[in-house]
């Protein structure tokens, strides 16, 4: 998997897009039964594949993330070519901004900074503070 399986909650949640994802795999509903039934595996390996569409799909059309700390603030805008920091220590109330170029793909790194704790935002915090040079 490129990404992280979606949860069974996360799958009930998505039936509808799910199905739409079986009908373009050329599976029909009687078809998923059989391979949930008799084909484990290959159920595991279709649900995992769904997972990393609707992953692909959410960070294709995610621009900002956040995470903050107890001491110390993060936003980020995440271009397609660059990511752009805007970092807040609330201890000594200094702000940094810095950018630099994605290391793998640009999907891969927003999923990994996810991992690491940072949430999808609106980026009104990064717009805030971009604008206070």
């Amino acid at each position: 998997m490129k990404y992280e399986r979606i949860s069974q909650e996360e799958l009930e949640k998505m039936e509808k897009e799910f199905i739409d994802f079986l009908v373009i795999n050329g599976i029909t509903a009687a078809d998923w039964v059989s391979i949930k039934e008799n084909e484990p595996l290959n159920a595991d390996k279709i649900i995992n594949q769904f997972s990393d569409v609707v992953w692909e799909s959410i960070l294709r059309s995610t621009k900002y993330l956040d995470k903050i700390e107890e001491n110390t603030s993060y936003f980020f805008k995440c271009d397609v070519e660059d990511i752009y920091l805007i970092m807040i220590n609330k201890g000594n109330k200094t702000k940094k901004a810095t950018s630099k170029k994605y290391t793998k793909s640009r999907e891969q790194e927003m999923f990994n900074m996810i991992l690491s704790g940072c949430v999808i935002s609106d980026g009104e915090n990064f717009k805030e503070l971009d604008v206070i040079n």
